[in-house]
C-alpha cells in the first residue's frame, strides 16, 4: 500500500521505507529492497447472502512472502488456510469446508520511476497452483495472474495508486481494476479509501468499496485493519480484515 508516512531512521542509519501490498487490494508499484525478506499476513472474514444461501468465509492467514532478488525485482509466494460455511436458508442445512488455498508463485518488477505527471509503474505476474488445495476447492489446472501497478505522489502526505490486470481461471478470464487514495494522517498513521472489482464476460461482475488504517509500530513493522462492502449482486456483501507486515532486518 502506497502511503506517504515519514519514519525515523534507526541508529542514524537510513532504513528503507516499508511499503506493503496489504491491506488494500491495490498492489503497490514498489519492490522489496535487495536481499530483504518481507512477510505480510492477516485474516479476512467475508459474508455473501443470496435469496437461497448464506456463505461465510474465513481466511485465517493471508500470508505473502516477498524477497528482493535484485534492484527493482522481487520474488513472491503466498499460501492461505481458509474455511467456508454455506447455509441453505429454507432448510437450515449447513456445509463447512476447510483447507489450504492454491500455492501462489510470482514476481514483481519495477518498470519506471515516477517523473512529473508520469506514474511509477510496475508489472506483476504469477500463477496459482491448485496442488496444495483441498479436493472440494480444487480446480483442474493452474490459473495465471498479471497486473500493472501505477502510483502517483500527489503531495507530501497524499498518494494515488491503481491497478489494471487479468486473471485466467477454468471458467475464463476476469479483468481486475482498482484505485486507492492513501493519506498519511500522522507520522505513523495512514488511511486509505479504495474501489476495486473483477469484470467477467458473463456479466457476473464484482464491484466493492473498502477503507482501512495502517499503523507503524517500528520502521519495519506495520499493523493494519480494514473493511469493505459489495456494491454489485455477485460481490460479497461485506468483509473485515486485520494483519501485520514485517520486513526482516538485514
Amino acid at each position: 500500500m502506497m502511503l506517504v508516512c515519514s519514519l525515523a531512521s534507526r541508529a542514524q542509519e537510513e532504513v528503507p521505507e516499508l511499503v506493503t501490498d496489504r491491506p488494500d487490494q491495490t498492489e503497490s508499484s514498489d519492490v522489496v529492497p535487495p536481499r530483504s525478506l518481507q512477510i505480510e499476513t492477516g485474516f479476512v472474514i467475508s459474508n455473501n447472502r443470496t435469496a437461497m444461501t448464506e456463505r461465510v468465509s474465513v481466511v485465517y492467514n493471508t500470508t505473502l512472502l516477498r524477497y528482493g532478488l535484485f534492484e527493482n525485482f522481487e520474488l513472491r509466494t503466498g499460501l492461505e488456510y481458509r474455511s467456508e460455511k454455506e447455509k441453505i436458508l429454507d432448510t437450515g442445512n449447513e456445509n463447512t469446508m476447510t483447507g489450504l488455498s492454491p500455492l501462489y508463485l510470482g514476481f514483481k518488477t519495477k518498470i519506471t520511476e515516477e517523473k512529473g505527471a508520469l506514474p511509477e509503474i510496475a508489472f506483476l505476474g504469477g500463477v496459482a497452483l491448485p496442488y496444495t488445495e483441498k479436493k472440494e476447492f480444487r480446480g483442474l489446472h493452474p490459473s495465471a495472474i498479471m497486473r500493472f501497478a501505477f502510483s502517483h505522489t500527489l503531495s507530501e502526505w497524499l498518494s494515488l495508486g491503481y491497478n489494471l490486470g487479468a486473471e485466467w481461471e477454468e471458467t475464463g478470464p476476469g479483468y481486475f481494476y482498482s484505485v486507492t487514495l492513501g493519506a498519511g494522517l500522522a507520522r505513523r498513521l495512514g488511511i486509505f479509501v479504495e474501489a476495486f472489482g473483477l469484470l467477467f464476460p458473463e456479466n457476473a461482475d464484482e464491484h466493492l468499496l473498502d477503507t482501512g488504517l495502517t499503523f507503524f509500530l517500528l520502521p519495519n513493522l506495520q499493523l493494519d485493519v480494514s473493511g469493505g462492502l459489495g456494491i454489485s449482486d455477485a460481490a460479497n456483501d461485506y468483509f473485515v480484515s486485520a494483519g501485520l507486515s514485517y520486513r526482516i532486518p538485514r
